[in-house]
């Protein structure tokens, strides 16, 4: 008589570095189950474990423990030491939750858009982010110089590395000049914009959360608001388009005050989010912004005018 095997396995990602006398567990989590998102994830972790002198390891388990388990007897057996083992410094989390083989299905990603606006030197833009159904891509259209990749990479790396989701979709960028033609020059000070509106588009931000803000920075690959080229005319031609509160990198604050515009400084992707997120851009008494009222939808304010709704609430 035979038996089945019906103990059910998986593939798990594990993450960490071969000392050669031990194996130190940075991470372990079951792989995605849909092919272009494994593939995405193994290349971004790939590179981030080689920058760290570190590895990237798939083991097929019934649990995180068991994968990380399999791996170590591997690893022992290689190195020919009875003492062979997890390290000290192992981050244990993933690896004592012992997380089962099978977990919920992946969760489906969000899908929306979302507008703002930012400038170069010579012209106001409008930035408008799609996320939607279909294989992960993500494409800059209407930036105004010969290729759209160093802006793709800088957004892409700023909004992984703050720790935010980089969104499994199909993002479109579309960038339309406010009122000249478009100009190659300072275009890096768009980023803040992209990068924030995409987040939007994709539900890690809420796409009301912009109104009323426009938005200068290049991104650093780190997620740090840096200054773009010519900001103080950049910030200019933005105020001249109808801006009248702007975010802007937080060490060039004191060289971009304009009149009737409201600067507010921000040091990374991060801080500008939050600004966003609490509506600390819009000004005190906004109806849309107390718990307590029932304004909905969120239109744009300013601190030099409110909305109709907010002038009926709270008239200045």
């Amino acid at each position: 008589m035979s038996t089945n095997n019906t103990t059910e396995t998986r593939e798990f990602i594990i993450v960490g570095q071969d000392t050669g006398v031990s194996y130190t567990l940075w991470d372990v989590a079951p792989a995605p189950t849909d092919t272009t998102k494994r593939a995405i994830v193994l290349e971004e972790l790939n590179i981030d474990a080689y920058d760290a002198f570190g590895s990237v390891h798939l083991e097929h388990a019934a649990s995180a423990r068991a994968a990380v388990d399999h791996l170590l007897a591997a690893l022992k057996e290689r190195s020919g030491l009875d003492s062979y083992a997890l390290s000290p410094d192992s981050k244990l989390d993933n690896y004592q939750a012992d997380a089962p083989a099978q977990p919920a299905a992946d969760e489906p990603e969000p899908f929306g858009r979302a507008h703002t606006r930012s400038a170069t030197r010579d012209s106001g833009y409008r930035i408008e982010a799609s996320s939607t159904p279909g294989v992960p891509v993500f494409n800059v259209d209407g930036l105004p110089v010969r290729s759209p990749i160093e802006t793709r990479d800088r957004v892409r790396a700023g909004v992984i590395n703050s720790g935010l989701d980089w969104p499994m979709t199909n993002v479109l960028v579309r960038l339309t000049p406010i009122t000249k033609d478009g100009s190659s020059v300072g275009t890096s000070g768009l980023d803040l914009a992209i990068a924030c509106t995409i987040l939007a588009a994709s539900g890690q931000l809420p796409a009301d959360c912009l109104a009323g803000a426009a938005m200068v920075g290049e991104l650093g690959l780190d997620g740090a608001i840096r200054v773009p080229y010519d900001l103080t005319n950049t910030v200019r031609t933005i105020a001249d388009d109808g801006a009248t509160t702007i975010l802007v990198p937080v060490q060039a604050m004191d060289d971009v005050a304009t009149a009737g515009v409201r600067v507010i400084g921000v040091g990374s992707l991060d801080e500008a989010l939050a600004v966003l997120a609490g509506h600390w851009h819009h000004p005190e008494g906004c109806a849309h912004c107390t718990p307590d009222t029932d304004a909905e939808p969120h239109q744009p304010c300013t601190p030099d005018g409110r909305c109709p709704v907010c002038e009926d609430v709270a008239p200045f």
